[in-house]
């Protein structure tokens, strides 16, 4: 198991500095079995997958109405081949980081905190190069673009003012060594949202320890961390379910990777999860926090926004609870609401819509 609203599958990137583990998490997370690479090896290209996020709430939904068909929310995990190396131009590196990553929504940094080759993790430094790359690669992408700018203003070309105040704004944070996250008018600017860039993205620091280590602190600045043991954790994956139970509690695992890091990707991107209920279908879907009741409906099809008339909400736990939709009616659970409703976390929602 890189997001987009509308919404298909949540988009994630995992990177990393060498042999951080990374493409350990990702086959951990994806059941797949991409190619491992050594320290300062230097691959190209991606490792690509897309998995069904674990939801209890619509396994129980779904066993209320046994439906034909049961369709999760999903994540697209992408593992960028492209490793940092000192030996490599940095032009070069900086294409295809940035192509790989682009559809990216939010970024997995993997750091390790496990002993490799007889050399023993130091992942505050680990973290602050892995940043520190980043941040030069969005500089040059900024640096590129102002001399665009400047180029065409002395043609007579007068430069968008709003990107290019940005842009100088962005320019100033980067060269201080500070990604563009924390400053969410940059970091959300639509004037500059199709320049992708990777430290305007939500990150997720992944600590990846070894099988009995202990987590060291760590600072992270205006990031989610997350702590798992990576090679454990594919280990697990590649169990039977019942002997990765007991594997599981002799550990202390007590969540998968999967379960963790996907909750994690969503806190990051603040997404929540409703869903559509009934005996042909019973399916999640992924939005925004704050997302309306007419928004959420154009995300199941756009003839719904469109046409919207009204929703019917009712809580999934309200409705596995009373056993039908006619049950909760009787109750007064099943409410009629509005265009501008706040779909919440957990709401099974009905659209009524006319074409």
């Amino acid at each position: 198991m890189p997001i987009f609203l509308g919404l298909g599958a949540m988009k994630i990137g995992i990177i990393g500095l060498p042999g951080s583990g990374k493409t350990t998490i990702f086959n951990a997370l994806t059941g797949r079995g991409a190619e491992l690479s050594r320290a300062g090896a230097w691959h190209r290209g991606t490792n690509l997958a897309v998995v069904q996020v674990p939801d209890a709430r619509l396994s129980a939904l779904a066993r209320l109405f046994n439906p034909s068909k049961i369709t999760p929310a999903t994540v697209e995990f992408v593992d960028v081949a492209v490793e940092f190396s000192e030996d490599k131009a940095r032009d070069g590196r900086l294409e295809e980081l940035i192509a790989a990553l682009r559809p990216a929504q939010a970024l997995f940094h993997v750091v390790r905190a496990f002993d490799l080759a007889g050399l023993p993790p130091q992942p505050q430094a680990d973290l602050d190069r892995l940043e520190s790359e980043l941040v030069i690669t969005d500089l040059i992408s900024v640096e590129r673009r102002l001399e665009r700018l400047e180029k065409d203003a002395k043609r007579g070309k007068r430069p968008p003012a709003r990107e290019y105040e940005l842009l100088l704004k962005a320019r100033e944070m980067l060269e201080a060594g500070r990604p563009l996250r924390l400053d969410r008018e940059i970091s959300e600017a639509p004037e500059l949202k199709g320049f992708a860039f990777l430290t305007a993205k939500p990150v997720v620091v992944v600590l990846n320890l070894g099988d009995e280590a202990e987590a060291p602190s760590l600072k992270v600045e205006a990031a989610a961390l997350v702590v798992i043991r990576g090679a454990l954790e594919l280990e697990v994956s590649q169990l039977p379910s019942e002997e990765a139970e007991v594997f599981r509690k002799e550990y202390g695992l007590y969540e998968s990777a999967v379960d963790h890091l996907i909750q994690a990707g969503y806190r990051v991107l603040d997404l929540i999860s409703f869903f559509t209920a009934g005996e042909k279908e019973v399916r999640a879907w992924t939005i925004r926090a704050g997302t309306t009741a007419v928004k959420a409906a154009g995300a199941v099809h756009s003839d719904m926004e469109r046409g919207f008339i009204r929703a019917e909400v009712i809580f999934w736990e309200d409705l596995v609870r009373l056993g039908s939709y006619q049950a909760a009616r009787e109750e007064g659970l099943l409410r009629l609401e509005g265009r501008d409703y706040i779909v919440q976390d957990g709401d099974v929602v009905i659209f009524r819509f006319k074409v």
